[in-house]
């Protein structure tokens, strides 16, 4: 019977414990925003529209940091200008509905800007008035600068070379105006002077909207390629005073060759040089002249240059005096006597007369006679220098002094036909060249020495020939008979 007593009270508690927790917990009124995802141009404006099911609300606001100007309002909804939205937001509609906790709902602006403002840069950035040069095989970055191009997560960066694409990249999430995009390229033959550039790609096709794009200006650069060897100098190790030669220089696998500069200098000195270029190979020639007083060792210099890189090459070049030895012959130089023949030379030379024999072949000693007139005697100077051997002769024919000498060549008789055309003929020998004379002894007539002429009988009977130089006289006597 009690526990009867105490049902009416316990339903009274649970009725006003109910009663509470509703009040605690009021329905939310449903809420709208309309547009709720719009998509807009930087800078533009939109009307934001909240509405609510609540009959009779309070209150219906719009929470946002930008600007907004009223464009309307009913009894349950209420409009807003938003304007120069220049990034994304996310405004919040609230409405106030009696005896209901406040509703809310966000709107999600989205900007988009088309890219504008790319510009290609090499890094690090090249502050020159030419274009920069840059090694074949080297890694190089490029960086593209892209302002504006939102929202970024439809954005796509673009490396070209001319019209080709050599590389595309999204592009990083962030709230900067300006976004860095880098691509790493490793120079080839290829890039030289070729126009470089990026395009920005806007892609808002799925949202509704078009493809937007926008490039950078093009940029240049020279690629080039030096062989790792330095120059070929082709040059003679030594070169005489007062003479000249040719000299060249060459290099091979250069790129692009047609811009490769190569230089000859001679005792630091340009020279003026001849320039010849065949497939990637440079070559450079030109005459040094080494002056008659000059002496000693001169540097000869190769520079070839391309880009930003220089190879040289330096060897020198011994200038020299090397004079013809001197063969000198003792006096008098006549038969019967002895001669001395001596070779002199410059003292860093060694000299050798030809058939000379003993320890001095410098010198040779001779009685000389007839048969040595005219004979041919040669010294040879050798100069070694810088590991190579130089030779020079000097030659002099022995000129012999002897007396006048008649052999076989003036015959002791002579016989003729008369009528016939006969020469009186008397040669002698001797040096120098002797006169020669034939008188008749008994007869008034004679027949003139070396001319021809028609004999007679007056021609007949005896000659005496005669030969005379400064060293002495030689006779004959001549018998002609005329038949």
């Amino acid at each position: 019977m009690q526990v009867l007593r105490l049902l009416p009270a316990l339903t009274a508690f649970l009725y006003l414990l109910l009663s509470s927790g509703a009040q605690e917990n009021p329905i939310k009124p449903q809420v709208w925003v309309h547009p709720p995802n719009p998509v807009i141009l930087s800078g533009s404006s939109v009307v934001m529209n909240c509405s609510t099911d609540c009959a009779n609300p309070t209150k219906i606001g719009l929470e946002t940091r930008l600007k907004t100007t009223p464009e309307g309002n009913g009894s349950n909804w209420k409009a807003w200008r938003l304007s120069n939205v220049t990034w994304d937001n996310s405004p919040l509609c609230y409405v106030n509905c009696p005896g209901k906790k406040q509703g809310s709902i966000r709107a999600h602006i989205v900007v988009y800007e088309p890219p504008k403002n790319l510009e290609l840069n090499l890094e690090p950035s090249q502050e020159q008035s030419s274009l920069p040069w840059i090694p074949v095989g080297q890694n190089i970055t490029l960086s593209c600068h892209v302002a504006g191009g939102r929202p970024r997560e439809n954005l796509m960066v673009v490396l070209l070379r001319g019209t080709q694409e050599m590389s595309r990249q999204p592009v990083p999430k962030n709230t900067l105006d300006t976004v860095f995009v880098k691509f790493w390229v490793t120079a080839s033959r290829e890039d030289d002077e070729a126009s470089f550039s990026c395009r920005a790609e806007l892609n808002l096709q799925p949202r509704g909207l078009m493809r937007y794009q926008n490039s950078s200006a093009p940029l240049k650069f020279y690629t080039f390629a030096l062989a790792q060897e330095p120059p070929v100098l082709v040059i003679p190790k030594l070169l005489e005073a007062g003479t000249k030669e040719q000299v060249s220089c060459e290099m091979d696998e250069l790129f692009p060759v047609e811009k490769a500069n190569i230089q000859l200098s001679w005792g630091g000195q340009r020279l003026i040089q001849n320039i010849t270029r065949h497939g990637d190979m440079l070559r450079a020639t030109a005459t040094v002249m080494a002056a008659k007083e000059e002496k000693g060792d001169r540097e000869l210099t190769c520079n070839v240059r391309l880009g930003n890189e220089t190879k040289n090459v330096s060897e020198d070049l011994t200038i020299y005096t090397f004079p013809e030895p001197r063969l000198v012959v003792s006096e008098p130089v006549q038969e019967g006597y002895r001669v001395n023949l001596t070779c002199k030379a410059d003292l860093t030379a060694t000299v050798m007369i030809e058939g000379a024999t003993g320890d001095e072949p410098d010198r040779m000693s001779l009685i000389v006679q007839e048969k040595d007139n005219g004979r041919l005697f040669t010294c040879q100077a050798t100069l070694k220098l810088r590991g190579e051997t130089l030779h020079k002769n000097s030659s002099l024919n022995l000129n012999v002094l002897f007396p006048p000498k008649l052999d076989e060549k003036c015959p002791g008789n002579w016989t003729w036909n008369e009528g016939t055309e006969q020469t009186l003929q008397c040669i002698a020998r001797g040096n120098p060249d002797p006169i020669v004379k034939c008188v008749p002894e008994n007869q008034q007539t004679g027949m003139p020495l070396g001319i021809p002429k028609t004999v007679t009988r007056a021609y007949s009977g005896t000659y005496r020939c005669t030969a005379n130089n400064s060293l002495g006289e030689a006779n004959k006597v001549v018998s002609v008979v005329v038949m």
